[in-house]
């Protein structure tokens, strides 16, 4: 309809009305564009809203995560100092064979930690990193998450020693099974893992026996202490990751605050 009528109006030679009609259609298509643009806007900063309100609570989790594993690491290397005490000294903890194989045993449970990065993958594979508007704020969550890849550091945290599976394959398995059955527990609510204290189920000439082979294996020893001095490597990097992620919480809390 309107083209129609400029097109009657540049026959007539009207020339201040093909200038209105023009200004007209200008204004309606820069107004729509613009428009457009505030509505995207929109979306954008609720978009953004919500990544920063769930990064917050991925890095709230690792918190919590951080915390339990380096509470269950520390109980695992208590009993692995008890273990070696036992293999350098003969010093058994309690003056008892049945703690004794119960400490080489859970010296050998693990809780691998790996970051909780849902929202940041999502973020990258969506494209959608522009959303974090500071720059300092996006490289910090790069490093941060680069601990989910495959670098060296990721590696540490990501646990399976040889001294587990030498220990396990000298513990007779009516022995592991009780074990698990009464010295473990995990508490699937909050998914952590527990290492009990519980009674012997052999006799003490079958615990002296199963000990004496503990002894006798030519490497026990030696992959026990490099298992422990991993764990010990592996908290020293939660303990520097916890701070990472108390930092980056406070940046991410600041950053959602500035997008109201």
């Amino acid at each position: 309809m309107r083209a129609a009528r400029m097109v009657a109006r540049l026959r007539d030679q009207d020339w201040l009305a093909v200038v209105i009609e023009l200004v007209i259609v200008v204004a309606g298509i820069l107004i729509a564009l613009q428009v457009s643009n505030w509505n995207q806007e929109r979306l954008d900063q609720a978009r953004a809203q919500s990544y920063y309100r769930r990064i917050q609570a991925d890095l709230d989790s690792d918190r919590r995560n951080i915390g339990h594993s380096l509470a269950y690491w520390q109980k695992v290397g208590a009993y692995g100092r008890e273990a070696m005490a036992y293999g350098e000294t003969g010093q058994r903890p309690g003056d008892s064979d049945w703690q004794t194989i119960l400490a080489y045993y859970q010296a050998s449970q693990i809780l691998p930690f790996e970051l909780t990065s849902t929202t940041y993958d999502e973020l990258r594979s969506d494209g959608d990193m522009s959303l974090i508007a500071n720059e300092n704020l996006r490289r910090h969550l790069a490093d941060y998450y680069r601990l989910s890849g495959n670098g060296i550091t990721s590696m540490i945290l990501r646990h399976d020693p040889v001294y587990r599976k030498q220990i396990r394959g000298l513990t007779p398995w009516p022995v592991q099974e009780y074990i698990w059955n009464h010295c473990f527990r995990e508490t699937r609510s909050f998914m952590t893992q527990q290492l009990l204290a519980c009674p012997s189920p052999v006799s003490p000439r079958e615990a002296a026996a199963i000990l004496a082979s503990y002894r006798q294996s030519p490497t026990l020893l030696d992959h026990l202490r490099t298992w422990m001095s991993t764990l010990r490597v592996s908290a020293i990097v939660l303990d520097n990751l916890r701070l990472d992620n108390q930092h980056l919480a406070a940046e991410v809390a600041a950053a959602h605050k500035n997008r109201h």
